[in-house]
């Protein structure tokens, strides 16, 4: 695929049970490619052609590079960033030691970067937050486990979005993502979703339609 246009890399952050995974749910099954860090069963049936169980940290990688070279995929899903961290730090404990532990691990974290956004589609991640301590006030930025990625995740994608739910009146949850949230790192174009749009429905096939028509 050349690429004739920007494309975008989209980060969904939340903590568990807020609909990330779940928002994947109306993805084309023949052309995205799911890399489920998680390694568990999705929250909805799972029929995606291109689906890979991760075990080990070089595996997300991997499938990142065979993904974006693959014609008949046109979106990843990357579920998760936190899970992959996870699994890069063990295997860093496992075979460096000192501070050659913590060079690896953000070593391998500017690979993984660099690996997304050269690929010629677009890219969706999952990530959990952490709240520090920005400039003096507290906000959620999300989780990473060595001071040189602290609260600079979110500078390597074009959209950061927050997932979250409510209850209705009948005590069911409805689920949705932040646009724009104060004390988040949440970002987007102001015109994407239109003007004065704050809170989207959780679909992360309609933010793709979305971005889609935004660059065409």
């Amino acid at each position: 695929m050349s690429q004739e246009r920007d494309f975008y890399k989209v980060l969904l952050v939340a903590q568990s049970g807020s609909g990330k995974t779940y928002s994947f749910r109306d993805m084309d099954p023949n052309t995205t490619g799911f890399i489920n860090v998680e390694n568990k069963p999705l929250p909805f049936k799972n029929k995606f052609k291109y689906h890979k169980r991760i075990t080990k940290y070089s595996e997300v990688l991997e499938a990142l590079v065979e993904f974006a070279k693959n014609p008949e995929i046109t979106a990843i899903v990357v579920d998760s960033f936190s899970a992959y961290g996870d699994l890069l730090l063990a295997e860093a404990r496992k075979t460096k030691k000192g501070f050659d532990i913590w060079s690896m691990y953000n070593d391998e974290i500017g690979r993984f970067m660099t690996a997304m956004k050269w690929a010629p589609k677009e890219v969706f991640v999952t990530a959990h937050y952490e709240i520090l301590n920005i400039e003096g006030a507290p906000e959620k930025r999300t989780k990473v486990k060595a001071k040189e990625w602290e609260g600079m995740i979110e500078k390597e994608f074009t959209i950061v979005m927050y997932a979250d739910k409510k209850f209705n009146e009948k005590g069911k949850p409805e689920y949705y993502f932040n646009l724009m949230q104060e004390n988040t790192s949440a970002k987007c174009p102001p015109d994407m979703f239109g003007e004065d749009v704050y809170t989207i429905p959780n679909d992360s096939n309609m933010i793709l339609k979305t971005i889609i028509n935004y660059v065409n």
